[in-house]
């Protein structure tokens, strides 16, 4: 009987920590594609994970700046910069949202945003993390138009926005005011308290 249990016990043992390490990977991998993608670099869904893995490998760089990790981006030189991801995060209407965003090396503009975390409604607050969401931050200038002012609003969709003005979900104004609260501060900081370190480093 007590090698019937140990052998058993063994069994269970090795499959959970086999799949432990195998969701530990695929979340590695995820998290890589998706810097990739708003680096803009080779990463989306079509590829498989090991060119994930080695462009990843070759072309992006992990540093802790104040003790927030940052993700430079290399042209294929590797020498070059491309650009700098790092995570975001803040209240949504139902709970934590998570993301990335990638600025240009000249910290100057936004080169993309991904959602990868959240609680929203599905069709509402979850349409955050759609292409017509997400593709209208890119090119967004990182300085407000007026002096202390919000570097982006998100305001209901229609024609005359001013040039920081972009579409907010609709139906969800509280997921809303979420993204515009939480991006803004977290941008706000990475151009105030971090961007002068990785200039100097």
């Amino acid at each position: 009987m007590f090698l019937i249990t140990l052998f058993f016990t063994s069994v269970v043992s090795a499959v959970k920590l086999f799949n432990e390490e195998r969701i530990e990977t695929n979340q590695r991998v995820k998290l890589q594609r998706i810097i990739l993608k708003v680096l803009g670099m080779p990463g989306e869904k079509g590829a498989s994970d090991l060119d994930v893995v080695q462009t990843f490998e070759t072309r992006v760089k992990r540093v802790e700046v104040k003790g927030k990790d940052i993700y430079l981006g290399y042209e294929k030189d590797g020498k070059t910069i491309s650009g700098y991801a790092f995570p975001v995060g803040g209240p949504g209407f139902w709970g934590p949202i998570f993301g990335m965003v990638a600025v240009d090396p000249k910290a100057s503009k936004i080169l993309g945003i991904a959602f990868c975390g959240h609680s929203e409604t599905p069709g509402l607050g979850a349409r955050m993390t759609e292409d017509w969401f997400t593709k209208q931050f890119v090119g967004l200038p990182l300085y407000p138009v007026e002096e202390d002012k919000k570097i982006f609003y998100l305001r209901t969709a229609g024609p005359n926005k001013g040039p920081n003005e972009l579409d907010a979900i609709t139906g969800a104004t509280g997921t809303s005011k979420g993204i515009e609260a939480f991006l803004n501060e977290e941008l706000d900081r990475f151009l105030k308290e971090l961007w002068g370190s990785l200039r100097k480093g």
